[in-house]
């Protein structure tokens, strides 16, 4: 294949993208963000849009942070005319942070997941992977969501070693979604003393106080999954 050199910005910038968006929370970010640069006008849904929409606008909304809509009218726009809509999923098979995390097995800490999607499970199998999404924060009378990426390995779901399985279990690899994919996240030992773990590990809890720099208590919910570390 012919790679033409007119083509690396524009390879390079989707990867720059990709590489902004491991979850759909950090894709409409990134989105919205993009679409700024270029002259788009935020709208909000709770507001009307009567005396705001005009012939010759860019526009974009977004709905719960993980669907965006961008749209632009043309100058000779009239009522009624035809138009073109273009969609693409902001999601993907992912494994997610269950509400209820908090797991240990065999001296391990471990965080509960579960399948979101159809994934090619066994691919998620050692390989260094980080927590990803958005953290739901209680300050004075209000909740905040706040999204976070901790860009290093943290967690890893581990595969049974070759010298302990046979050629044909191999072969035969079948991924029990419940049993395989819980990945392990530290040694057990640093909970063993506290007192009060509840849904989710206070080393969970911890790591994610010092990532956004509020107290722990602060922490009312997560909203989770699992991501790769590799770029692009």
């Amino acid at each position: 294949a012919v790679i033409r050199m007119s083509n690396i910005p524009s390879a390079s910038d989707a990867l720059k993208f990709i590489d902004a968006s491991p979850t759909p929370f950090h894709l409409v970010n990134e989105a919205e963000t993009r679409l700024l640069e270029h002259g788009f006008t935020q709208l909000l849904e709770r507001d009307s849009w009567k005396n705001t929409v005009v012939p010759g606008g860019k526009y974009f909304y977004n709905r719960n942070g993980t669907t965006i809509v961008a749209f632009t009218v043309g100058n000779q726009y009239q009522p009624g005319n035809e138009f073109k809509v273009i969609g693409a999923h902001s999601d993907s098979p992912v494994l997610k942070v269950k509400p209820n995390c908090n797991r240990s097995a065999y001296g391990y800490l471990q965080v509960g997941v579960e399948c979101y999607g159809g994934g090619l499970w066994h691919t998620w199998m050692d390989r260094d992977l980080t927590l990803a999404g958005a953290v739901v924060l209680k300050q004075q009378d209000k909740f905040v969501r706040k999204l976070v990426n901790l860009k290093r390995p943290v967690v890893r779901v581990p595969n049974l070693c070759i010298h302990l399985q046979s050629a044909e279990e191999r072969q035969a690899l079948k991924v029990n979604k419940e049993n395989h994919l819980t990945p392990i996240f530290s040694m057990v030992d640093a909970t063993l003393n506290n007192k009060e773990e509840g849904r989710h590990s206070s080393v969970l809890l911890n790591l994610l106080s010092e990532e956004l720099g509020v107290p722990v208590e602060d922490i009312a919910d997560l909203d989770l999954t699992l991501a790769d570390t590799q770029p692009g």
